[in-house]
């Protein structure tokens, strides 16, 4: 009897301890599967997809904590033909695509900043692609307000990139958090989440930078289209075509000359982060550049100096490289003491 008894606590201290290396340890499920998974909730832009409206309102806030509003509309065909606008204060952009990119117009010759955040919120794919150099970390598990996180780290050459947050019971993408500041935004969030078809769509989104709000996106309307307008697909006058494919490889800095610090602008105790509007040629040259986040003019001039002389990888879409639009930043801070 005390045998049998004993044969039973040694059972139970067997459960008791294979229950908690399991609570510590990570999850089976890969990050594959999450993902995949979170694509297909979250893509109603695919092949399937009947001819669909999209109306979203966004606001971007400035360093004071002043918004300025905008809209976004989409116009949705096919994967290879469908249409979208971006309105906030003066600037426009309208962008109709077809199977191997998209006609662009637009009231500016560069991209303000504001513009790069908003791409940002709305583009979460590109979060959930993996470049050639990334891989995935560990899968983890959080609760944050009473729902269970599934979170994995992209990996890239220099360190840990982004960290993907899916709802453990769907599956759907919930946040992201940038490593290194991306557009001046270190994390989204996903929320509001409700059926389209067969899809679950965020109908929210909200991007911070450390614990500040810097923008905010919410659908207004997904309907279907009645009445189709041909017109509305035709390249806009003016616009400029920028090759795109579904499998793009992303652009990569070859050569970097780091920004030297103008003596003068040290012993002004001058300081501050310059964003800058580019574009990286086919060829991998950078043009096109424009400041759109000013620090002083000194420092602005220091870093457009430096950057002119880059060199990048181009991206491409298969062996062809193609142009992309994109933003730099350059950071300029002394140390204290």
């Amino acid at each position: 009897m005390a045998q049998n008894k004993c044969k039973i606590l040694i059972f139970a201290l067997y459960l008791l301890a294979s229950g908690l290396a399991s609570a510590g340890e990570e999850t089976t499920v890969s990050s594959e599967s999450l993902i995949d998974q979170a694509r297909r909730l979250q893509d109603i832009w695919t092949d399937g997809t009947r001819p669909t409206l999209m109306r979203t309102q966004f606001q971007v806030f400035d360093a004071k904590g002043e918004a300025t509003s905008g809209q976004y509309d989409v116009n949705w065909l096919s994967p290879s033909r469908w249409r979208e606008e971006i309105q906030i204060a003066n600037y426009r952009r309208v962008r109709v695509h077809d199977a191997k990119g998209y006609w662009q117009q637009s009231t500016l010759n560069f991209q303000p900043e504001i513009i790069f955040q908003i791409d940002a919120l709305l583009d979460y794919k590109a979060v959930l692609k993996l470049d050639t150099k990334e891989v995935f970390g560990k899968i983890k598990n959080h609760d944050k307000d009473a729902v269970p996180y599934r979170c994995t780290e992209v990996k890239g050459s220099a360190g840990t990139d982004r960290v993907l947050c899916f709802d453990e019971a769907r599956g759907n993408l919930l946040t992201v958090e940038f490593l290194a500041v991306r557009n001046d935004i270190s994390r989204i969030e996903y929320s509001a989440f409700r059926n389209v078809g067969d899809k679950c769509v965020p109908f929210e989104a909200r991007a911070f930078r450390d614990r500040k709000i810097v923008a905010t996106l919410k659908i207004i309307e997904i309907a279907p289209i009645s009445d189709e307008n041909p017109a509305i697909f035709v390249p806009p006058p003016n616009s400029e075509f920028w090759p795109r494919c579904d499998d793009m490889r992303q652009v990569e800095v070859l050569d970097k000359v780091q920004p030297e610090y103008p003596s003068i602008a040290r012993l002004k105790r001058e300081q501050g982060t310059v964003i800058f509007y580019a574009v990286i040629e086919a060829d991998g040259n950078v043009s096109h550049l424009a400041v759109i986040q000013k620090a002083t003019p000194l420092l602005d001039s220091a870093a457009a100096d430096a950057i002119r002389q880059w060199h990048y990888k181009p991206a491409a879409c298969g062996s062809t490289p193609i142009r992309l639009e994109t933003s730099i930043t350059t950071f300029f801070w002394l140390q204290h003491q």
